[in-house]
């Protein structure tokens, strides 16, 4: 009799939680997850059985709080100091970077070498390096890049005059749930970059605005219920600024629709794009810098606009240099490759055709 309540009580609990989920208002995005939910299938396919198997995940009643419990139990109980290839550090999450591929690195430098030798002429080359968050991880038992091995490689190799921007950023400069710098802690790294390059460095007076919820790219991975991050954005009023996508046409510089989609990092300049040109209206001198970057150069290019004419940035892992090249003159610029250790660790996702 014990075993026939038991089993009752089982087939209850699993059958009432079904019926919950199926009666209960479907969800179409996943703050938690960033990502949109499957959704009921409306045709009767012969992927009908995968796509409701999806929904059924997806719509599951409590799904979150099961992904924060197993999170729980793998951290906890099971002592793993890393889930889904992320650490949880206080209320801080690192992407797990390791270990260094060496031959990417190098293969790295040989794509901006490329670049450089074949294409730029007398024109002043710089490069730099964004470290992830896991560098100012210092704790031993946290597996991360040998930065240091990185950095020589990339310094010893790459021509061009290194402008170090490391020694300007600490941990504080980054958000807490996501993998990129915060835009309003960058005003010494525009420093050390312009004044580098050549120019004078200019005290800007910003606006400054803020979108209280932001939840980065990394949240999901940690299965954790985290404050989200202030995601802060400056604006200089001074300057008349236009901006031009080659997919997307005229936008502005911070496009404040995306603060509410999957990713409010996107924010700044509308997101991924392979080729954007931002000229500043305010500036007369006719001097263009290119910038050929990755993500984290979506939140600095609108600090750079006070010392250049244009900025035209490039985004290799969007668009193949060859198409690229035949858009820029390359001879009469500043050209500055900006990009962080992550993309230098995997750089075959840069389309250069050395060949």
């Amino acid at each position: 009799m014990k075993n026939k309540i038991i089993a009752i009580i089982f087939i209850c609990i699993i059958f009432g939680f079904c019926l919950i989920s199926i009666l209960a208002k479907d969800n179409l995005l996943s703050t938690f997850e960033r990502r949109k939910l499957a959704q009921f299938p409306t045709k009767i396919d012969e992927d009908f059985t995968q796509n409701l198997d999806d929904y059924l995940l997806d719509q599951f009643l409590l799904r979150n709080k099961l992904i924060n419990l197993n999170s729980f139990i793998n951290r906890k109980i099971l002592n793993k100091i890393d889930n889904n290839d992320v650490y949880v550090v206080g209320d801080n999450i690192y992407d797990k970077t390791y270990p260094l591929d060496e031959k990417q690195t190098t293969k790295f430098t040989e794509k901006v070498n490329y670049i450089v030798n074949n294409y730029c002429g007398s024109s002043n080359v710089y490069y730099s390096i964004i470290p992830d968050k896991s560098k100012f991880l210092f704790h031993g038992k946290y597996l991360k890049l040998d930065y240091n091995k990185m950095y020589n490689i990339i310094t010893s190799k790459t021509n061009g005059r290194y402008i170090n921007i490391t020694d300007n950023l600490d941990i504080e400069d980054y958000y807490r749930t996501d993998i990129h710098w915060k835009q309003e802690n960058l005003s010494d790294v525009v420093k050390e970059i312009v004044t580098s390059m050549g120019k004078e460095y200019k005290q800007q007076a910003y606006i400054q605005k803020q979108y209280d919820k932001f939840y980065g790219a990394s949240y999901s991975k940690a299965g954790m219920n985290i404050e989200p991050d202030v995601l802060r954005y400056l604006y200089n009023p001074n300057e008349k600024i236009s901006v031009t996508h080659l997919e997307h046409g005229i936008k502005s510089m911070y496009d404040t629709e995306k603060l509410t989609s999957l990713d409010s990092y996107d924010v700044f300049l509308s997101g991924p794009s392979s080729y954007i040109e931002i000229e500043n209206k305010s500036a007369t001198d006719g001097s263009t810098l290119i910038l050929f970057r990755d993500s984290f150069g979506s939140s600095i290019a609108p600090l750079l606009t006070p010392y250049y004419n244009k900025i035209i940035m490039v985004d290799l892992r969007y668009m193949d240099f060859k198409f690229a090249k035949e858009k820029l003159n390359l001879e009469n610029a500043d050209v500055l490759f900006l990009y962080s250790t992550l993309i230098i660790n995997s750089s075959d996702i840069l389309k250069v055709n050395m060949k």
